[in-house]
């Protein structure tokens, strides 16, 4: 017998179909569990998944593939195009194997999940195929899933950037410690959502990477800053330009069609128009905290 959960990540919601006995129930109830609601929503679901023994690869043509990432201990992703939408193969970086197989409509409203390996990778492919479906099914929604650690602080969000090992987590720690009353709110994969006023809003999401950190919460963005090492600790605001080329690396999309493109393209632009980026030159210490704290918020105190 199946059973639908229904969630609800900024503001949109989806639903995941699978048996009433499956192993990834347990798993779900921490991570996914904060961003349930009641069966009555159903009808306003953006994308369904179905966790099933078949998906449809009839017709597929390979139209990209992140192959070079395997290497660096990431999943494999390649993406098929198919008379009826798209199919998509998951690798594990540990076993090499295909390990998911998810098809999903053209329109991203319907998705067909089949999961194989041991548990946990299962249990990973599982949270990278809903993670993609949430993807396709919000890039033309005004909604951007970003890779970066994000605290709240005095009312505001805050999202670190940077290459894995530059320290986006380090810097969110360093800002628990070394000011008052700040939340981590997700610690690898934060929301931003522009609504219809232009008004820029960052949510946490069921997924946080190794931080188990699974907040429903939301704030207003207050800045965005890509943390690059250095042997100092200085904050430079950035031009526009410079902004979007800082942006455009840590937002997830599928870059090769043209339409999810376009979607990502127009959100990246809305948020940099409303939100001040920066660069934090730093070294992974405490006074980087407060020296990058004082300066992302003080564009904010000078507006009030």
């Amino acid at each position: 017998m199946d059973i639908r959960h229904i969630y609800n990540v900024a503001g949109h919601l989806f639903s995941i179909v699978m048996p009433q006995d499956s192993f990834l129930s347990d798993r779900m109830k921490m991570s996914y569990g904060p961003f349930a609601v009641g069966a009555e929503n159903e009808d306003g679901c953006i994308f369904s998944l179905k966790v099933s023994d078949e998906a449809c690869a009839e017709g597929a043509s390979l139209v990209y593939s992140n192959s070079d990432t395997v290497e660096r201990g990431f999943v494999k992703m390649d993406v098929f195009k198919t008379p009826q939408g798209h199919y998509i193969e998951l690798t594990q970086p540990e076993s090499q194997v295909v390990n998911a197989k998810l098809s999903i409509t053209d329109d991203f409203r319907q998705a067909s999940l089949v999961l194989d390996g041991h548990p946990v990778e299962r249990w990973l492919a599982f949270n990278t195929a809903v993670d993609f479906c949430f993807l396709l099914s919000t890039a033309s929604k005004g909604t951007l899933l970003t890779h970066a650690s994000s605290v709240v602080y005095k009312g505001r969000a805050y999202m670190f950037l940077g290459k894995s090992g530059t320290g986006k987590s380090t810097h969110s720690r360093m800002w628990q410690t070394a000011l008052k009353d700040v939340v981590l709110m997700n610690d690898d994969h934060p929301v931003i959502r522009v609504d219809d006023d232009g008004n820029v809003t960052a949510y946490g999401s069921p997924w946080s990477g190794k931080t188990p950190c699974y907040k429903n919460m939301s704030a207003p963005l207050g800045g965005v800053i890509r943390i690059s090492r250095a042997p100092h600790n200085r904050a430079v605001r950035l031009a526009p330009v410079q902004a979007y080329a800082s942006f455009m690396t840590s937002c997830s999309g599928m870059t090769w069609d043209e339409q999810q493109a376009h979607g990502r393209d127009r959100t990246m632009q809305a948020v940099i128009r409303s939100v001040p980026f920066w660069t934090m030159e730093c070294l992974p210490d405490e006074d980087a905290a407060r020296v990058c704290s004082e300066a992302v918020t003080e564009v904010w105190e000078a507006k009030s």
